[in-house]
Order: structure tokens, then C-alpha cells, then sequence
């Protein structure tokens, strides 16, 4: 059994290494040339990488740069986060904003982001700025399908705030956390600068609906 899951681990790695360094040199070149400044093949030959192997991953420049590789399962991610649900009284469970909040540190693991990799992508959007319209776009359909997420987790009906909110309200902390961690001064892991907000924003709420009810 452990042979067989270090194997899936070992594929998994090289998968992830092989779109890390499709995604680089995809951005260096965008950087320096714009998108219509290279071709795939100049971006193979770099990489050390087969024109077939590139469209395995991804399917153009464009999507390299971004690093939207057709090859990221989270669905095993995913179906523990909906597997996780135990609504108690209040409809919701309680441990619904930690839960998704670890579903996205492990999304973040998973493509491997680094300050790093995300320097090299603002540099490509500075060059190419329409590449930003395109992240917001994938951005906010993530947003939409986490929504959908939530609500086969928790069992509630369409159109039901608590899934929005709870979307909304852990996308902003997760908007905060990235900053921080993307900051050069910075030695903490994601998850460590997570679970700090999440305390904070608990706290918050908690003294706001005291005061409310006095």
C-alpha cells in the first residue's frame, strides 16, 4: 500500500515540477518579449520539454504564463472539504470557516506557490496587462464554484447567504494572509498566517453580536 501511494506522490511531484518549469520560463519570456514575442517551442526548448508535453499541460502560451494547467486534480481536496459538513443548530457547522479556509491553503500547496513564482507572474502582467483580466475572471468563477461548494457541504438551498458569506468572508482574510506571506520579510508558513486571522476574525465577530444583544 505505501509503495503504492509513494508512487502517486512521486508522480504527483513530477507533474508539479514539469508545469513549474512550463510556467517560468513562459513568464521570463513574457516578461522580456510579450506574449507575442515567442513561440511554444522556444518555451519547450528552455524548459527541456517536448511540444507534446506542453500541450498535456496546458493549452496555450497564454495559459502557461498563468499557470492554468489542465493537470491539477483538487478533487480529492474538494471531496474532503464536502465530506467535512455537520450542520448543528445553527444551520451551518461550526467548523465551516477553518475547513474552507484550509481548502484553499491546500490549493496554494498544491501549485506550489512561492513569492517567487508570483514575482515572476506580476512581472509578466506588467508587460501583458491583459493577462490580469483573465485572473480576476478565473478568480471570481473559483469564488462561484467554492459558493456551490459550500452548499452541498452544509445542505443548504439555493440562493442561501450563509454560503456567500462564508466564501466572501474567508476569500478577504485569504486576500490578507497572501500578502503577508508573499512578503520577503516573512519566515511563517501559510496556513500558520491563516489560522491567525481566523482567531482574529472570530474574536471580532464574537464581541459584535455581545455587544449586539445587550
Amino acid at each position: 500500500m505505501h509503495s503504492v501511494v509513494d508512487g502517486a506522490n512521486s508522480a504527483r511531484k513530477r507533474r508539479v515540477h514539469t508545469a513549474h518549469r512550463l510556467t517560468a520560463a513562459a513568464r521570463r519570456r513574457t516578461a522580456e518579449d510579450g506574449l507575442s514575442g515567442f513561440t511554444v517551442d522556444e518555451v519547450c526548448d528552455e524548459a527541456g520539454i517536448s511540444r507534446r508535453t506542453f500541450f498535456n499541460y496546458f493549452a496555450s502560451k497564454e495559459d502557461a504564463v498563468l499557470g492554468f494547467t489542465t493537470l491539477w486534480d483538487q478533487h480529492e481536496i474538494e471531496e474532503r472539504f464536502t465530506s467535512g459538513g455537520d450542520p448543528g443548530e445553527a444551520g451551518v457547522s461550526a467548523s465551516l470557516l477553518d475547513d474552507y479556509a484550509a481548502l484553499l491553503v491546500d490549493r496554494w500547496t498544491e501549485v506550489g506557490l512561492t513569492p517567487e513564482h508570483v514575482a515572476d507572474l506580476v512581472a509578466a502582467m506588467d508587460r501583458e496587462p491583459r493577462l490580469l483580466s483573465r485572473v480576476l475572471e478565473h478568480v471570481q468563477t473559483r469564488e462561484r464554484a467554492d459558493v456551490e461548494l459550500v452548499r452541498a457541504r452544509e445542505g443548504l438551498p439555493e440562493g442561501d447567504l450563509r454560503a456567500s458569506v462564508a466564501v466572501q468572508v474567508v476569500c478577504a482574510l485569504a486576500g490578507a494572509c497572501m500578502g503577508q506571506f508573499l512578503d520577503p520579510a516573512n519566515s511563517e508558513p501559510l496556513n500558520t498566517i491563516m489560522q491567525r486571522r481566523l482567531v482574529a476574525a472570530r474574536e471580532v465577530f464574537a464581541a459584535t453580536l455581545t455587544g449586539g444583544t445587550r
